[in-house]
């Protein structure tokens, strides 16, 4: 038994968003046991983050490329109005109504990749510019107003949100289904270390031989994908679609994936940490709201937790990003004109 591979394993650089976690728990199990330490608590946590959860896994391929999508929230936004009109004023079978609503998705994704992999604006900007479209066209598909109908809240509710497994919705098997995929992607795919090594460093993925921009193309069109299927979880979920409801998944999407990012995998964006990540954060806040803390508490325990989560990474990466870029330089001063880099074997978290 390798004893050092073990402690490795389960040190707290590893998966420190465990151990905090353990420690979130134990602290308010003593400040409200009879509340807090229950099954029902439990299946409220995961539930009630699922969403969460979806919206941190549709930004999660972007980043690894080295794209910041935040567009997240007006796709969100414009899904679930997409989503909700179609079921209301219109005869469609439900299946064909979430196709549709998922190439919503894919037409975001689209212009993401123009305005970012075309155009070359910084995607900070450009996917920022395209959620603001996203959610105008929201307001004026809904006409600013919420939709709400019978036909929502039935069986489209029960098929994508209400229906539940052992106290667990099934929200919660979107998300798991999604993590086993994105992590075998990454992990176990040629696709997934191209994805790594633009985001490390996109020129030399490039000078290696990696086509950079189909593979940000790609993970910006399953971005949008799985960002336009949160905003149908999320009509079914609330039996309703109001303009501007995604925006509020913004800010735990991003601190999720970063804090995650710290997990597992030595400073690179992965499912399984994103995943612990967000139910962390809300195990966190649904603390304090059972301990009696005001309303905006939460709000700062996000916040505090994304710029932790950032510190953290950034750390944790730039030795590694200056031994490469040292190793590079030594290539290229060496090589043959005519002779590329190696792709690196192992690409850390974007910046």
């Amino acid at each position: 038994m390798n004893w050092k591979r073990i402690g490795q394993a389960v040190s707290f650089r590893n998966i420190g968003a465990i151990y905090v976690w353990v420690l979130i728990i134990i602290i308010f199990s003593a400040i409200s046991p009879h509340n807090f330490m229950t099954a029902t608590s439990v299946s409220q946590v995961v539930n009630s983050n699922s969403i969460a959860a979806l919206a941190a896994l549709a930004i999660l391929l972007p980043l690894v490329t080295g794209i910041y999508d935040v567009s997240i929230g007006g796709n969100i936004s414009l899904s679930s109005v997409t989503c909700g009109f179609l079921l209301i004023n219109t005869s469609l079978p439900t299946g064909v109504v979430v196709l549709i609503t998922l190439c919503v998705g894919i037409a975001i994704g689209l212009v993401n990749t123009v305005v970012c992999v075309t155009l070359r604006i910084p995607s900070l900007i450009g996917t920022l510019a395209v959620s603001g479209i996203a959610d105008a066209l929201s307001v004026a598909l809904s006409g600013n107003q919420t939709i709400s109908n019978p036909r929502v809240a039935g069986s489209f509710g029960t098929q994508f949100s209400a229906a539940s497994w052992g106290g667990f919705t099934i929200p919660v098997l979107f998300v798991l289904f999604l993590v086993v995929v994105l992590d075998l992607v990454l992990k176990q795919t040629a696709t997934g270390r191209y994805g790594y090594a633009v985001g490390f460093d996109e020129n030399v993925a490039r000078l290696a031989g990696v086509r950079s921009a189909a593979t940000q193309t790609g993970a910006l069109v399953v971005s949008g994908v799985i960002g336009s299927f949160t905003g149908v979880v999320l009509t079914a979920h609330v039996a309703s679609a109001t303009p501007g409801s995604g925006d509020a998944f913004l800010l735990p999407a991003f601190a999720a994936v970063f804090l995650g990012a710290t997990q597992f995998k030595a400073k690179r964006f992965n499912a399984a940490g994103t995943a612990i990540a967000v139910f962390m954060l809300g195990t966190g806040q649904y603390g304090l709201i059972i301990a009696g803390a005001p309303t905006w508490t939460p709000n700062v325990f996000q916040g505090v937790a994304l710029i932790a989560a950032i510190g953290l990474t950034q750390l944790g990466s730039s030795p590694s990003r200056r031994r490469l870029r040292r190793g590079v330089a030594l290539t290229r001063s060496s090589a043959p004109p005519d002779a590329t880099p190696e792709a690196p074997a192992e690409a850390g978290v974007a910046s």
